[in-house]
């Protein structure tokens, strides 16, 4: 019998990784000739990057940059092939991702810039790359991505036609946009993804509140009034949403320079890397998550491998740490559910013991029933 361990992701203090260790040890306890793969997960501190390069492997290359906050920082992405081309994998996370904004006050987030994403793709195009994949996350920053067309040439001028200079929210008071630099920069060659990740892992620091309502509809409007001036000039079809949390995303700018934006950066991922095929060939697919919830659904790996294994018929099970009162909601995701029933306050020790334990009962129902 073949499993494939695929922990999503935890809150911060939880390891996935030994998470995937302790059900791996609960499975060859109960079935020692079993086929046990423990997909990679993204606990690394390089984020989605790593997961690329923990499967086909990479070249990590450093730069300095400036991060949301215009703070100097040191910062690397991965340059590796994906068919047969050199592409850089690069997390936006290190640049704008939502820890950045612990202490950080409501004017601090409301000037905050993603100025250092351009940053790394305007080094990874003068170093030759022609192919950009950009992994988003949710993030603190609300300039509308105007940032990082600046970094990488877009000249972005106020009311008065004055030039509104780099290392603040250029969103704040844009009125007109000049793009013809960065059209020259990427040239008709350069392509550029943008892999949308929606994990409820990434959340505010309880110690800071958000935008207030006026700030958030002062940006939303500035946005949709650029925007169609950007339509008009570069005859562009692009959207804003002004009443969803677009505002808090990056992905619109990219879409001014004609980049791909996909749902799932773990679909992408598996897609790229083979991990599909390793999937349908298992017999039976564990995953593992908090609790199973609306939000936990939204989790790249929980999302990707449901819908794979669904497609295929593969059993899947999911370990949690809890049940929610509607988990029959999602019921028909997964063939069971098991829960260590357990709270977010236990030790790592406990947690890993108990994720065993629950392991081992897992494949000893499924050996019964073999």
């Amino acid at each position: 019998m073949k499993f494939i361990i695929a922990p999503g992701k935890y809150s911060n203090h939880i390891s996935s990784t030994k998470i995937g260790q302790a059900i791996y040890s609960g499975i060859s306890r109960a079935l020692p000739d079993a086929e046990i793969a423990t997909m990679p997960v993204t606990d690394s501190e390089y984020g989605m990057p790593a997961l690329v390069e923990h499967t086909i492997g990479g070249q990590w290359m450093k730069l300095p940059f400036f991060d949301a906050f215009w703070d100097n920082k040191n910062g690397h992405y991965l340059i590796t092939k994906i068919d047969s081309q050199s592409t850089a994998v690069i997390d936006s996370e290190q640049v704008v991702g939502v820890n950045l904004a612990k202490d950080k006050t409501r004017d601090q987030l409301f000037h905050a810039t993603s100025y250092g994403i351009g940053e790394f793709i305007v080094d990874a195009v003068t170093s030759g790359i022609k192919n950009i994949v950009l992994c988003l996350g949710k993030t603190a920053v609300a300039d509308g991505g105007l940032g990082a067309l600046q970094a990488l040439g877009a000249k972005i001028y106020d009311e008065n036609g004055e030039l509104i200079p780099e290392g603040e929210n250029p969103l704040i008071n844009a009125v007109r946009i000049d793009m013809e630099d960065v059209y020259e920069l990427l040239g008709r060659r350069t392509n550029i993804t943008v892999l949308l990740s929606y994990s409820s892992s990434q959340k505010l620091c309880d110690t800071v509140e958000y935008l207030n309502e006026t700030q958030e509809s002062f940006l939303e409007d500035n946005l949709v009034y650029v925007t169609e001036k950007m339509n008009q000039k570069y005859n562009l079809d692009i959207h804003p949403m002004p009443h969803s949390d677009s505002i808090k995303t990056l992905a619109g700018a990219f879409a001014m320079i004609n980049a791909r934006i996909l749902r799932s950066s773990f679909e992408w991922v598996a897609k790229v890397t083979g991990m599909n095929e390793i999937i349908r060939s298992t017999d039976v697919l564990i995953t593992a998550t908090d609790k199973i919830s609306s939000d936990s659904m939204h989790d790249d790996i929980l999302y990707h491998l449901s819908r794979v294994a669904g497609s295929e018929k593969i059993p899947t099970f999911v370990l949690c740490n809890n049940f929610v009162d509607n988990f029959q909601d999602y019921e028909q995701l997964f063939t069971g559910i098991f829960s260590t029933q357990m709270t977010e306050y236990d030790d790592e020790i406990t947690i890993f013991e108990n994720y065993e334990s629950v392991a081992n009962q897992l494949a000893r129902t499924l050996l019964a029933f073999k």
